[in-house]
């Protein structure tokens, strides 16, 4: 595991992330998520399923590989963003799945649900995480009642899969009304926050990172 991004360990561990568990990672824009998103990926059986609604596909493993060695690892993309940006037609792998846009939650669903199947059937990932990096444009594309119940099954099929689950979440400072009633199909809350001395974390209900507002 790689620090160049952070400088430093980020105060959490992905090994206490018990299986069957999901997790929120919510912050204002442009704190570090994305981070404790990719480290909290962090699974002995290296198997990740990553679905994401701002960067590309490409963008995000390059993120993954600064923390570890992508190659490494068998990852999956569900990639909501490069459909939609592109004049050309996107060609779909084994690895990579495209949906037209982050409001595409039956599609995302789809793709997320095979992969997962995929992963489940195999014996040297039975402990794979999936990450899903960022809540917040799939926010502006479908109201909050259609994300709620969209999450609620796929925090389901990753619950009963035996996988680990982290979703990241852009919060505006006094608007709490879409991370509070989404937060009701996690297991587990990280919040981020800036200080003037730096950004700070702290972990509600798991045991996977510091109780206290902590610098990393």
């Amino acid at each position: 595991m790689s620090d160049a991004e952070t400088g430093g360990a980020l105060p959490v561990s992905p090994e206490s992330l018990a299986d069957e568990t999901n997790v929120l990672v919510a912050g204002e824009p442009f704190t570090r998520k994305r981070e404790v998103m990719l480290e909290l990926l962090d699974t002995p059986d290296r198997g990740a399923i990553l679905a994401t609604t701002k960067l590309s596909a490409a963008r995000l493993k390059q993120a993954f590989d600064r923390r570890y060695d992508a190659a490494a690892w068998d990852l999956r993309f569900v990639d909501c963003v490069s459909k939609g940006r592109s004049v050309e037609a996107v060609r779909e792998t084994e690895t990579v799945r495209y949906v037209a846009d982050p409001g595409d939650l039956t599609g995302i669903g789809i793709e997320l649900s095979g992969f997962m199947q995929e992963f489940y059937h195999r014996d040297d990932l039975a402990r794979a995480r999936l990450g899903f990096d960022s809540l917040s444009p799939v926010l502006m594309y479908a109201d909050l009642r259609r994300v709620y119940q969209f999450l609620h099954v796929v925090t389901g099929r990753i619950a009963s899969s035996g996988f680990a689950g982290v979703f990241t979440l852009d919060t505006v400072r006094g608007d709490r009304q879409a991370a509070d009633r989404l937060m009701q199909v996690f297991d587990a809350l990280v919040e981020v926050r800036e200080t003037d001395d730096g950004e700070q974390l702290r972990v509600r209900g798991g045991d996977f990172g510091p109780k206290t507002w902590t610098e990393f």
